[in-house]
C-alpha cells in the first residue's frame, strides 16, 4: 500500500476515514437460543458479553432485510496542524458535503453540493476545489462494518493486507476476547431513553489489523448505539519507503516481517539494483510513525426503526519514531482530525412503495441531479450494487464557497470534544491485549539496526569525526527499549551509550535513560543536548556525561506544550578534562492561544526553568512573549512582535551560559556565538501574503554581555513559519569587540511567525 507522493495533497486526500463507522443499520433481533457454543472456548468472559455480541451480529444480519434505498445528506471535515514545537498552526483544512443515495440492488449515486480545500499552496483566506475524502464511497452502504477501513486511513486502499479484523465479523472469536462493563444512557428527541451495554473487545495479540474496541449495545434490540476503538498497534516497522522507475512511495506491510503484500509496488527496480537503492533509502529516512488513536462513532435510531450513524470523530497522528533517548529532540508529530455527520433525508423500507420526493432508482436520482457541464464519474448503467457515481458541478468555484459546508474544524471551540476523547483513549489504551495471542500475524518484539548500514544513525562533530550507530529495540506493548551506541573514528574510546525505556500513556510519555553520552551547547545554551547530523565547532564546546535521567513529554500526537527533565550526571570537559557532578531538573512550557487562521490575532511565547546543584551550581531561565496581530488593510498583512529575556544566577560552567548568534534564534546576521549570564532581546516582523507565501521585513536586537547587537532584513516565509529563508544584516551596536556583524543567510525552522 502506497501513500499519495503529492504529499501535501496526500494529507487532506487521508480517505476516508470515514469510515471509521461506515453505516449499519439494525432492526430489531434475538441471537439463536439456545446460544451456540463459544468457537474458541475462551472468547466470551462473561454471560453478558456473549449473549450482546452474538445479538448485535444476528442484528446485523437482520438489518439486511430492511432497508431497501435511503437519501442523506453527508457533511465531512479534516484538519492537519503543522508539526511545530512552539505555536499551533493549521496545516490543511477541508470540508466536504454530499447527497447520497444508497440503493441495496443498484449503483450508489453521490452529489457532490460543496468542497473546499485550503493548504500551504493556497494564498491564506482562499481555497480550492477539494477532491476529499469520499466518503459517499465508504458512508454510503448502511450494512458496512464499523471496522473494515483499517491502515486505509493511511494509504487509500481497501486491500486484503490493509483490512482490520473486525469484532463483529463471524470468527472473530480466534482475535478477541469480550467482556461486559457498564451502560450508557441515550435520550432522544421524544423521551425515550436506551441503556446500552458496554462491551470490551480484546485483542488476543497486538497487530495493525486488529483493534482494542468498546462497543455499547442495546440489550433489546441488539442494536450498536456508540463503537469507540484504536489500532491494536501503532504503524511502525510495517511501514517502508520504496523507490521504483521515477517513483518514490511509502508503503505499509500487514506485519513487520511479512515482506511486500499483493498490492505492494509494481514499478520496482530490477532485481538486486532495486534491493539496493530501495534499502539505503530506507536506511537513510528516518523511520515513520502513525497511529489511528481514537474513533468514535455515534448512532441514532432513525424514524424509531433503524440504527444509523450519525456522527464519527476520528484522530490520529504521523510522525517520526526518532528521539528515544535522554535528551534528543522528539520530532512534532502531524496530528491528524476528521469528522462528518450524517442527515437522513428519506428512508425506503424493503418492499415498501416510492417515498415522494425521492429519486425512485438510480437512474432517475442521476437526471434529477446532474445539471449541464457535470463531470460524471461510474457508471450508472452497470447495474453493480457497489459502483459510486459521483456528480460533481461544473462550477467548482461556486462549490468552495457553498453555505452548504460545515464551518472548518478551526472556527468552533473543540476544547470539550478533545477532552472527552482523551478520555476515551485511555480507556481504550488500557484495554491492552487477552490470552491466546499465538498467531502467526502477532507482530515480533525485538528489531535491530545494524551499525554502518543504518545511514540515519551517523553523525560527524569535532570530537567523534565520523561516529557509526547501531540501535536495537524491544516492544513490550505498553512501552518500548531502546538502545543506541555510535562509535567514533577519531580516537579509540568507549562508545556513545544510550539505553532507555519509553512508556507510551494516551496522556503522557515517561523516558527513564541510562547513558554515556557526547553533548553539545545547543542555541538556547542549555548545554544537555546530543549533538545532530553534522555540528561543527571547536571541540571545548563538548562534554562527556554520564548519568540518569527522567522526561516526561505531552503524547505521541500532541503538542510538545509542557515537558519536564529530570537528571542526575558525572560530566567530563573535552580539553580541560574538568569533571563536575550535578543532579537538577528543566521545565519547559510552550503556550499558544488564537491565531489559527490568517488574518486572526494569536499568541503564546515560550518558558524555561532549570536547575542543578552540585558543581557549578545554577538556575537558568528564559521567557519570551509573542503577539501576532493582522494590520488593517486590503493587503493582507500581518505584524509579529517578540520579546524576551534569560538569566541565570549562581556558578554556571561555561557550556551552561546562554548562547545566541550562531543559528539566528534570537539574533540574525552575526557570524559568532555570543555566550552571556544575562540576555534580552526584540524583534519586530511585518509580513504581506504572496500567493502561497509571505514576504518578510524584520528587525533584531539583542544585549548580551553588556553588547547591544542589531540587525534588519528580508525573508521568504512558507507554511506559516514552518520554515523560512531569511537574508540578514547585522549592524554594530556602537562598541568594538564581539560578534562581528555579516551579511549572513539564515534557513529557520519553527519560527513564531
Amino acid at each position: 500500500m502506497r501513500c499519495s507522493r503529492r504529499f501535501f495533497r496526500a494529507l487532506p486526500l487521508l480517505p476516508p476515514l470515514l469510515l471509521a463507522a461506515t453505516l449499519h443499520g439494525a432492526a430489531s433481533a434475538q441471537p439463536p437460543d439456545p446460544l451456540p457454543p463459544d468457537p474458541a472456548g475462551d472468547a466470551y468472559l462473561d454471560g453478558t458479553a456473549r449473549r450482546l455480541v452474538l445479538g448485535a451480529r444476528a442484528a446485523r444480519d437482520t438489518s439486511r432485510h430492511t432497508i431497501d434505498a435511503y437519501t442523506a445528506v453527508i457533511r465531512e471535515r479534516v484538519g492537519v496542524e503543522a508539526p511545530s514545537f512552539r505555536r499551533d498552526r493549521p496545516w490543511v483544512s477541508g470540508e466536504r458535503a454530499v447527497r447520497v443515495r444508497w440503493s441495496r440492488e443498484e449503483p450508489n449515486v453521490a452529489h457532490v453540493l460543496g468542497a473546499r480545500l485550503r493548504h500551504p499552496g493556497t494564498a491564506p483566506g482562499d481555497s480550492e476545489f477539494f477532491f476529499g475524502l469520499r466518503s459517499e464511497r465508504y458512508a454510503a452502504d448502511p450494512l458496512g462494518d464499523p471496522f473494515n477501513f483499517g491502515v486505509a486511513v493511511f494509504t487509500g486502499t481497501d486491500t486484503t493486507a490493509a483490512t482490520l479484523r473486525s469484532p463483529l465479523q463471524s470468527g472473530s472469536e480466534q482475535y478477541y476476547q469480550y467482556r461486559s462493563g457498564d451502560t450508557l444512557t441515550v435520550r432522544f428527541a421524544d423521551g425515550r431513553i436506551v441503556q446500552a451495554v458496554a462491551v470490551t473487545a480484546i485483542p488476543r495479540y497486538r497487530s495493525i489489523r486488529l483493534v482494542s474496541a468498546i462497543l455499547w449495545i442495546d440489550p433489546e434490540s441488539f442494536a450498536v448505539a456508540r463503537v469507540a476503538y484504536r489500532l491494536a498497534k501503532k504503524i511502525d516497522r510495517e511501514a517502508y519507503w520504496h523507490v521504483g522507475r521515477g517513483s518514490l512511495g511509502l508503503w505499509i506491510r500487514s506485519e513487520p516481517d511479512s515482506g511486500e503484500s499483493a498490492s505492494g509496488p509494481r514499478d520496482s527496480l530490477p532485481g538486486l539494483l532495486g534491493r539496493l537503492v530501495s534499502g539505503a533509502f530506507n536506511n537513510a529516512m528516518p523511520r515513520v510513525e502513525m497511529d489511528i488513536t481514537t474513533v468514535v462513532a455515534d448512532y441514532g435510531l432513525w424514524e424509531m426503526r433503524h440504527w444509523l450513524p450519525r456522527s464519527v470523530r476520528w484522530k490520529g497522528y504521523a510522525g517520526v519514531n526518532e528521539g528515544i533517548n535522554a535528551t534528543g529532540a522528539v520530532p512534532p508529530d502531524v496530528p491528524m482530525t476528521i469528522d462528518w455527520t450524517l442527515e437522513i433525508e428519506e428512508i425506503r423500507e424493503r418492499g415498501a412503495d416510492a417515498v415522494p420526493g425521492m429519486p425512485e432508482s438510480a437512474a432517475e436520482a442521476l437526471r434529477l441531479w446532474r445539471r449541464e457541464g457535470d463531470s460524471i464519474g461510474g457508471d450508472v448503467g452497470s447495474g453493480d450494487p457497489a459502483e459510486t457515481v459521483t456528480i460533481t458541478p461544473a462550477d467548482r468555484e461556486a462549490l468552495a464557497v457553498s453555505d452548504l459546508l460545515p464551518p472548518t474544524l478551526w472556527d468552533e471551540d473543540r476544547s470539550d470534544d478533545e477532552a472527552i476523547l482523551a478520555g476515551i483513549a485511555s480507556e481504550l489504551e488500557a484495554i491492552g491485549t487477552g490470552e491466546g495471542g499465538g498467531n502467526p500475524e502477532a507482530t515480533g518484539p525485538w528489531y535491530f539496526q545494524p551499525p554502518g548500514k543504518t545511514l540515519r544513525l551517523l553523525r560527524y562533530n569535532p570530537v567523534e569525526r565520523v561516529a557509526l550507530g547501531t540501535r536495537l529495540g524491544r516492544d513490550f506493548g505498553w512501552g518500548t527499549a531502546v538502545l543506541t551506541s555510535r562509535i567514533g573514528t577519531a580516537r579509540l574510546e568507549a562508545p556513545d551509550i544510550d539505553l532507555t525505556l519509553l512508556r507510551d500513556h494516551p496522556r503522557r510519555r515517561v523516558l527513564v535513560s541510562f547513558y554515556r553520552a557526547l553533548r553539545g551547547v545547543s542555541p538556547g545554551g542549555d548545554g544537555d543536548d546530543s549533538p545532530g547530523f553534522y555540528e561543527s565547532g571547536d571541540a571545548s564546546d563538548f562534554h562527556w556525561s554520564h548519568g540518569a535521567a527522567v522526561r516526561i513529554l505531552p503524547a505521541s500526537g500532541d503538542r510538545n506544550r509542557l515537558s519536564l527533565r529530570l537528571f542526575a550526571e558525572h560530566d567530563t570537559d573535552i580539553g580541560s578534562d574538568t569533571t563536575r557532578n550535578r543532579a537538577g531538573a528543566s521545565l519547559r512550557w510552550r503556550p499558544w492561544w488564537g491565531g489559527a487562521r490568517f488574518g486572526s490575532v494569536g499568541g503564546g511565547g515560550s518558558a524555561r526553568v532549570k536547575g542543578s546543584v552540585g558543581d557549578n551550581a545554577h538556575v537558568k531561565a528564559l521567557v519570551e512573549g509573542v503577539l501576532v496581530v493582522p494590520v488593517p488593510g486590503p493587503d493582507r498583512m500581518s505584524l509579529g512582535l517578540q520579546a524576551g529575556a534569560a538569566r541565570i544566577w549562581g556558578d554556571p560552567a561555561r557550556q551552561d551560559l546562554w548562547r545566541i548568534g550562531a543559528a539566528g534564534d534570537w539574533l540574525r546576521g552575526h557570524e559568532d556565538a555570543v555566550r552571556a549570564p544575562r540576555i534580552a532581546m526584540g524583534r519586530a516582523d511585518l509580513q504581506r501574503a504572496l500567493g502561497f507565501l509571505r514576504l518578510s521585513i524584520f528587525g533584531d536586537w539583542a544585549r548580551a554581555g553588556g553588547e547591544d547587537h542589531y540587525a534588519v532584513g528580508a525573508g521568504l516565509v512558507f507554511m506559516d513559519g514552518v520554515l523560512r529563508l531569511d537574508v540578514a544584516r547585522g549592524i554594530r551596536g556602537g562598541r568594538e569587540g564581539g560578534s562581528e556583524p555579516v551579511l549572513r543567510v539564515h534557513l529557520l525552522g519553527d519560527a513564531f511567525f
